[in-house]
């Protein structure tokens, strides 16, 4: 007879309740095989207007040139965080700093990020208003499935749905829910009471009712025609299939479900953001989502940022342009983004998972879709990572790349290709094969790996 947890739960075989219960049975097992074997997780933000590097720069750091006179440096530094100083734009993460990685020099200068880089900022290719492949949010997500493989969320139009940031391939863009009350019903209806509850259960209904008709079709159909119906009924399974798997998982996710207050009905963006941090937490908390993309300003140059007491200026998208009043600006929007991801941190931390918490198994990713600076030539890309994903990346450093042109540039594909390892889906390029392949050097960033 099975004798530990780890027996008992490779013992276990399902039946009916196989497709719902064998990702939560995966997760039990790895938490018995101990820490490292934890489920991963990724949450990306996307900061609109570009991230320049006096934001992003330890303030003992004396680095040559800046986003209007880009020179870098001449070779690879990296440093130990320990003892250095917080820009003010990222200090909200100083309780997070031995946690923390914070990268500059990555070339993106393939992106055309002028403007901003939609699909290309997540993707390492030319920016688009479609994707020319996948992003790497999706790369992980395919990776790393769950109820809502990849969960996106946007500020920065009071809509239900745009399409701005992620892709599962070419011509396959993902959806970044913007309306914080459509995406908590739709991360939360099964615990809904009233009006949305019925909506949700209607959803269900619909699609069950569906099948006598799909398969009257099918029935009739052959060859390419046939191909095609079946490819657009499996995307109404999919949709069927996760409605049950919400169902099943009402009672579970009462316990993390937000409570839903004004700021889920409020157009003003700051307030869209703080609800969006709140579900994208109780989302990774109850299991529906291993990765999350929060896209504030969606990858463009239009809208403005709302809500801000600092300031009774209206944050509007062509803030790069303000001179001094536009970077004093720039610091009371990027200060909110990160307050609110350290708020998100925290909120992980809470949650105990194998022998630490679940921030532990995660990783937080911030950038700028536009790179450098609102007028951005991608030559300069900033990333600041919080967590080490269960000690697969190294953290608690700071490091600056040469670049792009000078010897040892290296590329955002690069650091994305790393995540991918780190993720335990290797690859040796990531969206740089073909006429990319000279922009950088296979492999990922050694400086990051373990």
């Amino acid at each position: 007879m099975p004798n530990t947890r780890r027996d008992l739960l490779k013992g276990l075989t399902l039946g009916a309740g196989a497709t719902l219960l064998s990702p939560i049975l995966n997760d039990l097992r790895a938490q018995a095989d101990g820490a490292k074997a934890q489920p991963k997780r990724f949450v990306f933000m996307l900061q609109s207007q570009g991230l320049q590097s006096w934001a992003v720069k330890p303030t003992e750091i004396n680095r040559p040139g800046d986003h209007e006179r880009l020179v870098g440096v001449e070779q690879l530094v990296t440093k130990p965080l320990k003892g250095l100083t917080l820009p003010e734009d990222i200090a909200g993460l100083q309780p997070f700093q031995d946690r923390m990685t914070i990268i500059q020099g990555l070339n993106g200068k393939h992106v055309s990020p002028y403007h901003g880089g939609p699909f290309g900022a997540m993707g390492g290719y030319l920016k688009g208003n479609t994707p020319s492949g996948q992003t790497i949010d999706a790369a992980l997500a395919t990776a790393h499935p769950s109820t809502f493989p990849l969960l996106g969320l946007g500020i920065g139009k009071y809509t239900n749905v745009e399409y701005c940031s992620s892709a599962w391939g070419a011509n396959r863009a993902a959806p970044t829910m913007c309306h914080p009350d459509y995406a908590y019903k739709v991360l939360f209806g099964s615990v809904l009471q009233g009006k949305d509850r019925a909506d949700f259960d209607s959803r269900t209904s619909l699609l069950d009712f569906m099948k006598e008709d799909v398969k009257r079709v099918q029935d009739r159909l052959a060859g390419p025609e046939k191909e095609k119906f079946d490819a657009q009924v499996a995307a109404y399974e999919n949709m069927s299939k996760r409605q049950k798997d919400l169902r099943e998982l009402a009672e579970q996710l009462k316990k993390v479900a937000p409570v839903k207050d004004k700021k889920y009905t409020d157009e003003r963006e700051t307030l869209q953001l703080e609800a969006h941090v709140e579900l994208a937490a109780a989302a990774l908390i109850g299991g529906l989502t291993r990765v999350v993309t929060i896209a504030s300003g969606l990858c463009g140059h239009f809208g403005s940022f709302r809500g801000f007491t600092e300031t009774p200026i209206e944050m509007h998208a062509h803030v790069g342009h303000g001179g001094a009043t536009g970077r004093k600006l720039y610091t009371i929007l990027r200060k909110f983004h990160i307050d609110q991801l350290a708020l998100l941190a925290k909120k992980l931390q809470a949650v105990p998972e194998g022998d630490g918490t679940m921030l532990d198994n995660t990783v937080i990713v911030y950038t700028s879709d536009f790179g450098e600076t609102h007028h951005s030539t991608g030559k300069d890309w900033a990333y600041v990572l919080l967590g080490n994903l269960g000690g697969k990346l190294k953290s608690g450093q700071y490091i600056d790349y040469p670049l792009f042109g000078k010897k040892g540039s290296r590329s955002i594909n690069a650091l994305y290709c790393t995540l991918l390892h780190a993720a335990g889906a290797p690859r040796d390029h990531f969206n740089l094969e073909g006429v990319l392949k000279n922009v950088d050097s296979p492999g990922p960033l050694a400086e990051l790996m373990v």
